[in-house]
């Protein structure tokens, strides 16, 4: 039997503090749970009559019939997580189901099927579900959040559960990026140095961080440089450019789409849409071309079919830019210490390289924002690093250049820039900067630490392609937030003293 309060805590009622004597109801239900499997259980709601709220295990909620109302969490984590309203999950099993998502990169259909499977058929009467799976993972995720800031979760009573939690979802994104992940703080022997002592006996201590680039991302508008969320995944184009489905897809065509088509009447329009439509059902294509082949020849025949017969050319007749189709963010930035800790994370929206550099230095001043200039690594690499050092330059930074070495990473220096880009080698190259290496010509830094980071990142893109923005954002920053605990777990057991810098220390000057 499910219950959590007994008195009311209600602040300004007269009953506050006082036991509960309203109307007691209890009804069935279903607890899903890692070492019991799934069990019957009653849930019991209370009703103080003075202020008219209901208390359930989870939560309590004030006028509950009214449209406005809200469901107030009470602190701290429960044993029982309410999913539905008739199903809880364990705390325990949610554990279990973080950590396959996060390590296993398994999805919410993946982890509610193990699950199943793993139950008898009798328990299998009422299945653990998908949106089991990720009610339990967003509520549980969105009261740690609560729970590390003291606070608690609030959100409406009424609603659709898939949107229910929107609006806090989109407020914890908003917290969590440049500075927001716990670990962005985060140092150890690894990702610190200490290389030499001054004259007066002063430590020498720097640090190094990698910038690096993950193919992970999802829907946006298709007109170029919005930024603007979509209303849906299966969306082209943002809210506010509803209008260009009515309008020709073919870049630059302002004509009118007609006949149900995607496209206007010319001819090289119409024909890139139906090419693309032939390539995308090239299989049912290419068989009907062979069935017509094969009924236009003599049954006793075997002489090869005419030419005229062939599947039609999948090729497109011109080469043009469209949006006849959905369109995804470039890819997802990552700042990863070189003890593989990810400080932060961001979308970078456009592929090209100018536009790239302006969201690189904008990305790392969000990372390393001026009110922490300590928090600036000593060094940052960074595979196209001659590219955003000619950026800063031009702007005229003085932040980021006058306190941060710009070396692109080892890999990509030896095997992917050329010797004759002398701006590249003079002021980019690792050997240029003699805090890299030591005497027997060994790296100070990890300079790949990255890649470990983005191969564990990448293979999200499954899970996360169909995903709403608001819950691709959340998403990602719960599983960073799980990997680092991970990663600083890892680094604490091989004695290199992981910790967390004060932010008082990171808030002063910093000495050039």
């Amino acid at each position: 039997m499910l219950v959590k309060a007994t008195i009311c805590s209600t602040t300004g009622c007269v009953s506050q503090n006082k036991t509960l004597g309203g109307s007691r109801k209890d009804y069935a239900g279903t607890l899903y749970t890692l070492g019991e499997g799934v069990i019957p259980i009653r849930i019991v709601t209370l009703y103080c009559r003075d202020c008219k709220t209901t208390y359930r295990p989870n939560y309590r909620v004030t006028d509950a019939h009214t449209p406005e109302s809200m469901r107030c969490y009470y602190g701290g984590i429960p044993e029982y997580l309410e999913v539905s309203e008739h199903g809880y999950v364990e705390l325990k099993l949610v554990s279990l189901f973080r950590s396959q998502m996060a390590f296993s990169h398994a999805s919410a259909d993946a982890v509610a099927r193990i699950y199943n499977t793993s139950q008898s058929e009798d328990a299998l009467q009422t299945p653990l579900t998908s949106e089991n799976v990720w009610n339990a993972f967003y509520l549980h995720s969105l009261l740690l959040d609560k729970s590390r800031h003291g606070k608690h979760l609030i959100v409406p009573h009424h609603g659709v559960q898939a949107i229910r939690f929107n609006s806090v979802l989109a407020e914890r994104n908003l917290s969590m990026a440049g500075t927001g992940q716990p670990h962005w703080a985060h140092a150890c022997d690894v990702c610190e140095k200490i290389i030499c002592a001054d004259a007066d006996g002063h430590a020498n201590r720097i640090s190094a961080c990698v910038m690096d680039g993950v193919n992970v991302g999802h829907t946006r508008c298709n007109v170029e440089q919005c930024i603007r969320s979509l209303a849906s995944p299966r969306d082209r184009f943002c809210p506010s450019h509803q209008n260009r489905t009515q309008i020709c897809a073919i870049r630059g065509c302002e004509q009118a789409c007609s006949d149900g088509f995607r496209t206007c009447l010319l001819v090289a329009h119409r024909a890139l849409e139906t090419s693309q439509q032939e390539i995308s059902n090239k299989a049912i294509f290419r068989l009907r071309a062979r069935l017509r082949n094969a009924t236009s020849v003599p049954a006793k025949s075997t002489s090869t079919p005419p030419p005229s017969a062939a599947a039609p050319a999948l090729v497109p007749p011109m080469k043009l830019k469209s949006s006849l189709t959905r369109r995804w963010t470039y890819n997802e930035q990552l700042m990863v210490s070189c003890c593989g800790v990810i400080k932060s994370r961001a979308t970078f929206y456009e592929a090209e390289s100018l536009s790239n550099a302006y969201v690189c230095s904008r990305f790392v001043l969000a990372t390393f924002p001026p009110s922490f200039p300590r928090a600036l690594p000593s060094y940052l690499f960074y595979d196209n690093n001659c590219l955003f050092l000619r950026h800063l330059r031009v702007i005229g930074d003085t932040y980021i250049t006058m306190s941060t070495g710009l070396p692109v990473d080892v890999f990509h220096a030896v095997n992917k820039h050329k010797d004759t880009d002398l701006f590249c080698q003079m002021h980019c190259n690792p050997a240029g900067f003699p805090e890299l290496y030591n005497d027997q010509n060994e790296w100070t830094f990890n300079s790949s630490a990255a890649e470990q980071a983005n191969v564990w990142f990448g293979k999200f893109l499954s899970v996360v392609r169909e995903m709403t923005e608001i819950h691709f954002n959340f998403f990602l920053d719960e599983m960073i937030l799980i990997y680092n605990e991970e990663v600083v777990s890892r680094i604490a057991r091989t004695g290199k003293h992981p910790r967390l810098v004060p932010v008082e220390e990171l808030s002063l000057s910093r000495a050039l």
